[in-house]
């Protein structure tokens, strides 16, 4: 029966589609369509990401196909290769985030558990994000919001503290906490109204009632911290992004709850796929405590 599977997955590859490789092995369309679909539920692996009629391989899927087009002599070759990636021991896995810190940290734990994994890495913004996992560009989003689409499965990962940054000869450089109310009139460098550290700062302002001086826009976290060492003005970051430097102080702000959170977001549709699952249960066994939570 494996073998039936492994021909319809590879008539399906040659092909393009579920509808010619019908035709060619002359059976009907809901026979290929059920081989493949056994092919991958045995082995608990994605071959082919579908779309409507539109298919595309998946890594592992082109690398089986490499193989299946040895007119099957490698049979046992194929299987290894299924049987490595059902437990983990080879693939590859996407990820994009907004940041570098959580998608990293999680990471260097998934690294020791699944070495054999190829991870590729890119850093974008919430849409990019989500219209890659929608293309199957990527596996799993890291984003600073929770989305509220039933397409995605979304999960809360880790929250951290938005601190205050001023240069180290600002008026307040010498305090290592501050009342937000002492930022009035203040001049500030901020990030885009995009960015969730500028929702949260902008959150905590509106309800103390207090307004600041913005005097620059800049949508670069580097950008932004460089402005705060020139002394252009004071400037918010989440604790994750802070890089020490004698140029800055950083304060706490005591009176007002700033934070900013990390959710980890997949296609519904593809959330027990094992890989995917294995990142996400490598972040829930993260303890509270390293993550920042207690």
């Amino acid at each position: 029966m494996i073998q039936k599977w492994l021909e319809a997955f590879h008539t399906v590859a040659a092909t393009g589609g579920f509808t010619r490789a019908a035709e060619a092995l002359n059976v009907g369309q809901p026979t290929i369509s059920t081989h493949v679909k056994s092919l991958e539920d045995y082995f608990r692996v994605e071959l082919f990401h579908r779309r409507g009629r539109n298919v595309k391989l998946t890594p592992t899927g082109e690398a089986l196909f490499t193989i299946t087009r040895g007119l099957y002599g490698h049979q046992e070759e194929a299987l290894a290769l299924l049987r490595a990636t059902r437990d983990l021991e080879t693939g590859q896995i996407a990820l994009n985030a907004v940041g570098p810190f959580d998608v990293m940290e999680i990471l260097q734990v998934f690294r020791r558990e699944h070495p054999g994994i190829a991870t590729k890495v890119t850093l974008g913004f919430e849409g990019e994000i989500l219209n890659g996992l929608s293309d199957f560009d990527y596996d799993i989003g890291l984003l600073g919001r929770p989305v509220d689409d039933p397409a995605f499965c979304c999960e809360f990962y880790n929250r951290h503290r938005v601190l205050v940054i001023v240069h180290a000869q600002h008026p307040l450089a010498r305090r290592r906490n501050i009342r937000l109310q002492e930022l009035q009139g203040c001049d500030m460098v901020l990030r885009p109204p995009f960015s969730t550290t500028r929702q949260a700062f902008d959150r905590a302002l509106a309800d103390a009632g207090v307004s600041v001086n913005p005097i620059m826009e800049i949508n670069s976290r580097e950008a932004a911290r460089e402005a705060v060492v020139r002394g252009f003005g004071a400037g918010v970051i989440s604790e994750t992004e802070l890089a020490p430097s004698p140029d800055i102080h950083v304060l706490r702000v005591s009176d007002v709850e700033m934070h900013t959170s990390a959710f980890l977001v997949c296609l519904a549709e593809r959330r027990d796929r094992p890989l995917i699952d294995a990142y996400f249960r490598t972040a829930t066994s993260i303890e509270p405590k390293q993550r920042g939570l207690l």
